[in-house]
């Protein structure tokens, strides 16, 4: 099978592309899809996951996503230290030490995604993320939910990861609802090149847009790019006449400087076609994913933001800061 590469910090891996018959299907790497959300866009909404980042955020709730390709997910809980993996990973991947005392179950390092110890594994505590589906199969679920759509002004959100990253799979999903009359929404971290947006616009009628920091020298710091790309990408869209929403991390330590919190307002005040912005304090509901994935979790000790009184004081500034600048300010999305 064809596939295409996607260079990680730490190491290259490939996107599979099943042989068809079919040459007009397309197809991508999704890691779920989430049915009857509330969130992430007006309604009832039917959520598709896609894998891989351009991003590598220290905070990220969906670890998953950040490779494009399908990888290798550990269980613990379900574990019963029978050793089949060790014997099945032919690159001594797997640690000897089955009970854990000391390090994580998958040496990602030596670890290929083969798929051996999940073929062998007898209950299932090492499992795939990352499935490899076309686009017909994802509107065919899609199109199960249109009642509710029409019902409750829903429809279909892509998320990830980053939607783009998968650009022909994200574009031909979209024109597909589009054609069916189904509301498309896509959130995105702003990372693309310009004709993506330009392509996909057509078919879109709701962007959610990440804003991270307003230094490109810290946002690179933090998420492994420069943010100049993102912000003028960001300044077409509002041309553009598309609608936007208009998301903030709330990151301790990393963001919410008075005057990084002032440059942000001022820059999405100047902004057209801003329907709201959505503050997104920091948490800890990703914690156990980098568990699973064998990584380690460099915030794994902050704390969530509105978890004590200086947390949530300081969410009401900022929202305060942004409500000053004549912009509708909700907190979580």
């Amino acid at each position: 099978m064809k596939g295409s590469e996607y260079h990680t910090k730490e190491k290259v891996v490939s996107i599979p592309r099943p042989q068809t018959s079919d040459s007009s299907s397309i197809y991508g790497v999704i890691t779920n899809i989430q049915v009857y959300s509330l969130h992430d866009g007006p309604g009832v909404r039917t959520m598709v996951f896609l894998k891989g980042c351009p991003l590598i955020c220290d905070w990220c709730c969906n670890p998953e996503c950040e490779s494009p390709a399908p990888e290798v997910e550990f269980y613990k809980s379900k574990c019963v230290i029978c050793g089949a993996c060790l014997k099945a990973c032919q690159r001594k991947a797997i640690n000897p030490d089955l009970e854990l005392k000391s390090g994580a179950k998958i040496n990602k390092d030596l670890c290929d995604e083969c798929g051996d110890c999940v073929k062998t594994c007898p209950v299932e505590a090492l499992k795939f993320v990352g499935k490899v589906v076309s686009v017909d199969e994802v509107m065919e679920k899609v199109r199960k939910d249109k009642y509710f759509y029409l019902t409750s002004q829903g429809g279909l959100t892509i998320s990830g990861g980053e939607p783009l990253y998968q650009f022909e799979f994200t574009h031909k999903l979209l024109k597909s609802a589009y054609e069916e009359n189904i509301d498309t929404v896509i959130e995105t971290c702003g990372y693309a090149p310009w004709r993506r947006y330009a392509q996909i616009l057509p078919y879109l009628n709701l962007v959610l847009y990440d804003i991270k920091h307003m230094d490109p020298v810290k946002h690179k710091q933090m998420t492994g790019v420069s943010n100049r790309l993102i912000l003028s990408n960001l300044k077409k869209l509002s041309k553009s006449g598309m609608p936007l929403v208009i998301r903030l991390p709330l990151i301790p330590e990393f963001n919410l400087d008075r005057d990084n919190i002032a440059k942000t307002a001022e820059f999405i005040s100047n902004l057209e076609n801003v329907i709201e912005v959505n503050l997104m304090p920091f948490h800890q509901l990703g914690k156990d994913k980098y568990c699973r994935l064998c990584r380690e979790y460099s915030l794994k000790d902050l704390k969530a933001l509105d978890s004590d009184a200086e947390g949530v004081a300081k969410i009401r500034e900022i929202k305060s800061v942004l409500e000053a600048h004549g912009l509708r300010v909700t907190v979580g999305g």
